[in-house]
């Protein structure tokens, strides 16, 4: 616990003071990106894990200015003072890079990381990104200026000065019950991999409960009005775009189970069984390469790092 309170204030004060982040970087560890893309290593995990160079190596391969490229992701959970960064690797050669290593997609890195490694490399990627559009003040359209860590930007021809943080996109992402709860409502999108369903999901509006853009949703995709909705966790998600996904469950009212799918939306949607999303289930933990490879297009779930996999999990009972 102590080494927990000790981590939140030095990387609070890592993100506020600037001498503290920028003596910090020759220590640091650093998450290479390259268009979009961390840099994981699959020699010795099959599911992958994250690749940290140190402040030499970064420098050699990024530049000499990288660091003016890098932004604060965390500090390293074995120690209290070990600052973790992400970086931009503009002009990768494929030879230089550690054996075992590549720059791997973002959708297949965060569905197969653990959870710890996958809400980095999502840090990453959303701060990256929001650094590298976010160039000049949207109030008086003056030239933004970082500050050392790329976790804040500043304007400095606003009056009094304006402050600038990325912003973070919710997103309700639901477990459907038939009345009984004995069925699950299942979506397929098409830009899924072959023979994925999932949960119903979609950002919230302007002004929106948690609970009233779960029932739009439903209603607008599979034509369900659900009654009482429950939370059940969170997920940060970078795409399309920095996310915070809300999980929550949810059941149909009765009389009310006849889809009516929004087709523009959804490609397919059903009602499943416990013994169908079981099967499902231990399909895609005993192959996870299922999501990039399912020749037989065979009923699957999205893999472990997606907060959809627990939501059906916990249906299931395991």
């Amino acid at each position: 616990m102590a080494r927990y309170v000790a981590q939140s204030k030095y990387l609070e004060k890592l993100k506020t003071k600037e001498e503290t982040c920028n003596q910090a970087f020759k220590s640091g560890k650093f998450l290479m990106f390259s268009e979009g893309r961390p840099l994981l290593n699959f020699a010795e995990k099959p599911q992958g894990q994250i690749v940290f160079t140190n402040f030499t190596n970064t420098e050699e391969w990024c530049g000499e200015n990288f660091v003016t490229k890098s932004a604060l992701i965390g500090i390293a959970e074995e120690t209290e003072d070990a600052a973790m960064f992400a970086c931009q690797f503009t002009s990768p050669n494929p030879d230089s890079l550690p054996a075992g290593t590549r720059f791997t997609d973002m959708r297949t890195a965060i569905m197969r990381l653990p959870a710890n490694e996958s809400t980095l490399v999502s840090r990453g990627y959303s701060l990256l990104n929001w650094l590298a559009v976010m160039k000049f003040c949207p109030r008086c359209t003056a030239p933004l200026k970082r500050n050392a860590s790329g976790t804040m930007l500043s304007c400095d021809a606003c009056p009094k000065g304006t402050h600038h943080y990325p912003v973070t996109h919710p997103v309700a992402i639901t477990r459907v019950e038939d009345p009984t709860g004995e069925k699950v409502l299942l979506v397929r999108q098409p830009r899924h991999p072959p023979g994925m369903y999932s949960c119903i999901a979609g950002f919230l509006e302007t002004a929106e409960s948690l609970e009233e853009a779960v029932r739009r949703e439903v209603a607008e995709e599979a034509g369900i009005v659900v009654g009482k909705v429950d939370y059940f966790d969170s997920q940060t998600w970078a795409l399309p775009q920095n996310s915070l996904m809300l999980a929550c469950t949810t059941r149909a009212l009765p009389g009310s189970t006849e889809l009516d799918i929004d087709t523009e939306e959804l490609e397919a949607a059903n009602w499943f069984t416990k013994d169908e999303v079981r099967a499902a289930y231990e399909r895609i933990v005993s192959n996870p390469t299922l999501i990039r490879k399912n020749e037989e297009d065979e009923l699957i779930i999205p893999p472990s790092g997606a907060i959809a996999h627990h939501l059906l999990k916990a249906w299931i009972g395991l």
